[in-house]
């Protein structure tokens, strides 16, 4: 897991998610409230579409310190005998401004394979 820090007082914080690598990826976000078990927001996708992987988080900004992102993903690989390695990001933006990710690097398997990333939020 991962800190990332923002400015509790700064502009809106978001979430992307990048999928690199020949996969066939869906993920579901989760943000969970802060030493809680309380989901805030559920939302699920996947990298085979022109939608954006990107959401805002809740306003106001200071409300977010403490925070878990949570990116868990299912995939597999499309062609492992030519394309070996594969690529999972969660980057923390606030206000257009790249504050931090969290990635997960590996080869492809040629089997359904699992990724899991966390990020916790804390204000400076």
């Amino acid at each position: 897991m991962k800190d990332i820090k923002f400015d509790p007082n700064g502009e809106r914080l978001s979430v992307s998610f990048v999928f690199e690598g020949l996969i066939v990826a869906s993920y579901s976000f989760t943000l969970w409230e802060a030493e809680s078990n309380h989901r805030l927001m559920y939302e699920q996708g996947n990298n085979q579409n022109s939608d954006d992987d990107k959401y805002d988080l809740p306003m106001p900004v200071s409300s977010n310190n403490g925070r878990l992102i949570q990116l868990r993903t299912d995939f597999v690989g499309l062609d492992p005998a030519n394309s070996k390695d594969y690529s999972i990001t969660a980057q923390v933006f606030q206000g257009g401004i790249d504050l931090g990710n969290e990635s997960e690097n590996g080869s492809i398997t040629g089997k359904t394979q699992e990724s899991l990333i966390y990020i916790l939020l804390k204000s400076t």
